[in-house]
């Protein structure tokens, strides 16, 4: 009797959480079209949205807006502020901890600068400033903590190394979890962007996408049909495109991270010309003066990442290729003449129908692909964090 009690229990939570994450993906709709979409009985709807709706999860949004005779649905949305989250964004130069709504809307929001500061410091400030938050904010109320940066993550929370932060095998989720009680998920940063990119723009649900990040690194992500596909890894900054280039802090050799980045910029511009300490925009601006050196330091760099982004296009095959600028915000150039690199490269039947998108993904954007993604980890059957019971 009991397992058959058990079994109706875990049914009953299933087709909670079905119907939840219809409508937080799908909001304002109406009871009849999410028993449409859900295959289950508008008693069941009724029954289950109910539940919702006293548990704080879900509120009613309106009326519909249809021409037919007879009474209207009432329209339904999830209920983003009735839990909170935390959500840190770390780099090479500042620590970012927001908390935010599930929607990913800000309500506090506090910078740490960490030029210089050793790894160790910058994980006990990391967590002390996600505990003050966490305090501040309300823990009853805090659903889960996300940590993001550029580097290898495997399985949703083991940090393996990153090349921009000069870190490697640092548990920061085990040691925040312990200190704070509450859920941690560790994600990669060029992921929670791709997923921001994807929750802003709704004409990604029928495109197959590769979404190349040039923030903090090199980062790609494939989105197919509105989904960011979990199968794709995504290091391409760590494929090798030069087998005797600069060492890279993987340990690698001629990865394209290493091949294009800013500061290879520099320093070949460096090289050439002898003048030292040159930001990259003053490089930029040379080049559009026709300066050979300029144009050789940035020829040569756009040359590695064209052929990176040549074998994206030859693996994936994307509708769409969408290039967040990220650093190379101020040396577009780089960013072109790799985009002919990759023309002049991939073969002609992949990319005569591509389209390319050269975007900015801002802050606000990375924090709701930060909450998106936390909440379908929060809202899953297998978590046992979520709310739903």
């Amino acid at each position: 009797m009991s397992k058959q009690v058990g079994n109706v229990q875990l049914m009953q939570k299933m087709n909670r959480l079905k119907v939840l994450n219809y409508i937080r993906k799908n909001p304002d709709t109406s009871r009849p079209m999410i028993a449409a979409h859900t295959g289950l009985s508008l008693a069941s709807i009724t029954n289950i949205t109910s539940y919702l709706l006293d548990a704080g999860l879900l509120k009613e949004s309106g009326i519909e807006s249809v021409e037919r005779v007879g009474r209207k649905s009432t329209l339904l949305r999830f209920c983003s502020d009735s839990y909170g989250l935390v959500v840190a964004v770390l780099n090479d130069k500042e620590i970012n901890i927001s908390y935010t709504t599930l929607d990913g809307t800000s309500k506090v929001s506090k910078k740490y600068s960490i030029d210089d500061m050793k790894s160790d410091r910058v994980i006990e400030l990391v967590c002390s400033a996600i505990k003050d938050t966490v305090r501040e904010c309300g823990e009853e109320k805090t659903l889960a903590i996300g940590v993001h940066f550029s580097g290898l993550v495997l399985d949703g929370s083991r940090f393996v190394f990153s090349s921009s932060m000069k870190w490697k095998e640092i548990d920061i989720r085990e040691k925040l979890q312990t200190e704070t009680g509450i859920p941690v998920f560790v994600e990669n940063i060029s992921r929670i962007r791709a997923v921001g990119y994807v929750c802003s723009h709704k004409d990604s649900y029928s495109k197959n996408m590769v979404f190349v990040d040039l923030e903090n690194g090199i980062g790609a992500v494939r989105i197919s049909n509105g989904l960011v596909k979990n199968t794709v890894l995504g290091e391409i900054g760590h494929t090798t495109v030069e087998k005797n280039g600069i060492e890279c802090f993987c340990g690698n050799r001629g990865c394209l991270e290493a091949m294009c980045s800013l500061e290879r910029l520099q320093r070949l511009y460096e090289e050439k010309s002898g003048n030292k300490d040159m930001e990259v925009s003053d490089i930029t601006s040379l080049y559009y003066k026709n300066d050979e050196n300029a144009s050789y330091a940035i020829r040569e760099c756009s040359e590695y990442l064209g052929i990176g982004l040549a074998n994206l296009v030859s693996v994936f095959h994307p509708s769409v290729l969408v290039i967040n600028r990220g650093q190379f915000e101020h040396c577009s150039p780089l960013i072109s003449e790799a985009v002919e690199e990759m023309n002049r490269r991939a073969y002609s039947a992949l990319i005569q129908d591509m389209e390319v998108r050269y975007i900015s993904i801002d802050f606000r954007q990375t924090l709701k692909g930060a909450a998106y993604e936390m909440c379908d980890r929060i809202f899953d059957i297998s978590s046992p964090h979520n709310p739903v019971v």
